[in-house]
């Protein structure tokens, strides 16, 4: 059987396809027999919304073959270190494709994810009659922790290398920025900038963006316009912050400014542990950022009204 297998993450539009594959897995290894397709299915869409969670698909051309689940754990696994680690929660490739290595690359991308979200160890488990699974695990470098049963593999540490923000580097992250912002345009303290032509660094990792900064020079200021870290925890903010510094004083610049919406209470918190002070308070200047970009929203994050803008600044 000739095979054209790819590997890809798993969107809202292949629910359907996620659900089939888990509930075949459930019900030939009977993990949950009694579970319906229905009641599968409200559990993947509670799942699919939850940052810590993922799920990647294999295909054979246009064939969905298999499926794994992944997830961000803090709580206690046996045998594991203290803090973030990544769990194999479930992986499964129909029978006709098996022992071609489909399940073996699809925990490999599992654990990539979970290297570029800061986790140095991936653990798993499987029921103890489920030989094939504990077989399986042990041949992927998984070890046996303890009985009933739980297994464990290092991850190496995320290594990445800072590049300015070249043509290459721009194509790269201007779909993640576009993404995020839902344009290219941003509309701070007033003014509406665009990004596609501003200078920056970004983390770089086996040629794939893992965070990157982007800034103006303006007004005798440095101005951090963009920071976003697709991989967290792994202190990427940080280094681009020091990166953008020394820009700034090679610049002749002594000062640099950022800003944030007042819903973004995990930014305050960020920024203030890294030496930023708060420069200004503008009240209701997301009112007149949406005159400039209509599609800001009016509630940010945690059911937060959307309202002002926070500069906080740092001497360099």
């Amino acid at each position: 059987m000739t095979m054209q297998i790819s590997y890809r993450k798993a969107t809202q539009a292949d629910m359907d396809i996620m659900t089939d594959l888990l509930f075949l897995l459930y019900n030939d290894e009977g993990q949950a027999p009694d579970l319906s397709r229905e009641e599968l299915f409200a559990e993947n869409e509670q799942l699919f919304a939850d940052t810590s969670q993922i799920f990647f698909l294999a295909f054979d051309g246009d064939r969905p073959v298999g499926v794994s689940h992944g997830s961000l754990r803090r709580e206690y696994v046996n045998g594991a270190n203290d803090g973030l680690k990544g769990y194999l929660e479930a992986i499964y490739v129909l029978p006709d494709y098996r022992k071609n290595g489909i399940a073996a690359e699809l925990d490999k991308i599992i654990g990539r994810w979970a290297k570029r979200n800061g986790c140095r160890e991936m653990a798993s488990d499987c029921l103890l009659e489920n030989t094939d699974s504990y077989k399986f695990h042990r041949k992927i470098g998984y070890e046996e922790t303890e009985r009933n049963v739980f297994f464990l593999k290092s991850l190496e540490p995320q290594k990445y290398k800072i590049h300015p923000v070249d043509d290459t580097v721009r194509a790269k992250i201007q779909p993640i920025l576009d993404e995020t912002w839902g344009a290219p345009y941003l509309a701070i303290n007033g003014k509406l900038w665009d990004s596609r032509s501003m200078p920056g660094y970004a983390a770089v990792s086996d040629d794939e963006v893992l965070g990157y900064l982007l800034y103006e020079l303006h007004s005798g200021v440095c101005e951090i316009m963009v920071l976003e870290s697709v991989a967290q925890n792994i202190g990427i903010a940080s280094v681009l912050i020091e990166q953008v510094k020394q820009a700034a004083k090679a610049n002749g610049v002594s000062k640099v400014i950022v800003q944030t919406s007042n819903d973004n209470t995990h930014a305050f918190r960020f920024y203030q542990r890294r030496g930023f002070t708060i420069r200004e308070v503008r009240l209701g200047a997301m009112d007149a950022a949406r005159k400039l970009k209509p599609s800001i929203p009016l509630i940010g994050e945690e059911d937060i009204p959307l309202r002002d803008e926070i500069e906080f600044e740092i001497e360099v």
